[in-house]
């Protein structure tokens, strides 16, 4: 009976090979819920989402048909594409700037160079938008004192005179406004071409360093950057703005020249220990919110500057930042 048996499922087997070309990769390989394992030229619609396989003529497997992927896992092979495209643009942007790093700098001392240059000119920027503060303050000083005799005498300030006190206190801010810009691109500057010049150096390993890369020539101004506080909540700028104006009239030897709703600026500095102080609040367009920065001025002669450097001074700015915090 075994012996009839093997050869009738022989005989099967060979009309099943015999008959296959003629319909060749028609048919399916499934296994149903109870792990029974079914041949066919269809899957049942109850089984199209679970794992089939595709046959030859010969029987053999040539390819295969997962089950149907759930949201949940198709959401997280997106994100895990999307992290790959991002990684490979990261990678394609890197190697550009690479190209470029490579082409415009032959050795360190071109970098350094292009850095110092770069530095230097934003230091001119700055020093020549300190000198334009001075004038205006002197200015705004003289336009000040002829309104106060007006105002004694009686008389009401024309419209001359006011136009002149609002435009110079414009001016004033504007010109800060550009400096702190200025302080912060001089900031990016020294990181990007940091960046830029440890970059060069895995890229020419063994290439020779330049003696002065990490000297960074320091400005005879001090930053308002150094002092400046951000604040985002409209509440908490107000309180900030209040202690600022608080400390500037009582570390100030000038008097007050403009008390003004965003600026409050004290009288230019005649004697050697003079200190005027301005301490302004500036809308921060690009994080939000503003910063409130002070700044210190001294007489312009060489004793004075040399006051403006010593450690009466520098305490002065260096406890603004901490008044503000507490």
């Amino acid at each position: 009976m075994t012996s009839v048996i093997r050869i009738f499922s022989l005989v099967f087997t060979l009309s099943f090979v015999a008959v296959a070309p003629l319909q060749a990769g028609t048919y399916k390989k499934w296994v149903d819920e109870n792990g029974v394992t079914h041949y066919g030229t269809s899957i049942p619609p109850e089984y199209v989402d679970r794992p089939h396989y595709e046959l030859d003529e010969r029987g053999i497997e040539r390819g295969h048909q997962d089950r149907a992927r759930t949201p949940e896992e198709i959401e997280r092979d997106k994100a895990l594409q999307a992290l790959r495209d991002e990684a490979e643009q990261l990678k394609q942007e890197q190697q550009a700037r690479d190209r470029i790093l490579l082409n415009l700098y032959r050795n360190e001392d071109d970098l350094v160079m292009a850095r110092d240059g770069k530095i230097a000119q934003l230091d001119a920027q700055i020093q020549l938008t300190h000198k334009e503060i001075r004038r205006l303050k002197a200015r705004l000083s003289d336009f000040q004192a002829a309104a106060a005799a007006t105002e004694r005498s009686g008389k009401q300030l024309s419209t001359q005179q006011k136009a002149n006190l609002d435009s110079t206190q414009r001016s004033i801010e504007k010109s800060y406004a550009i400096i702190l810009g200025k302080e912060d691109e001089k900031r990016d500057t020294i990181e990007r071409y940091d960046y830029d010049l440890n970059r060069f150096r895995q890229l020419r390993q063994g290439g020779s360093r330049a003696a002065n890369a990490d000297v960074i020539r320091q400005s005879d101004i001090p930053d308002l950057v150094e002092t400046a506080v951000r604040c985002q909540d409209e509440a908490e700028c107000a309180r900030l703005w209040d202690i600022a104006q608080q400390y500037a009239r009582t570390h100030a030897t000038t008097p007050i020249d403009l008390a003004a709703e965003r600026i409050l600026v004290t009288a230019p500095p005649r004697n050697i220990r003079d200190v005027s102080i301005t301490v302004s609040r500036l809308t921060d367009y690009s994080q939000g919110g503003e910063r409130i920065f002070m700044d210190v001025q001294c007489a312009g002669f060489t004793e004075a500057r040399e006051y403006c450097h010593g450690p009466e001074v520098a305490a002065i700015r260096e406890q603004f930042r901490i008044a503000m915090q507490k």
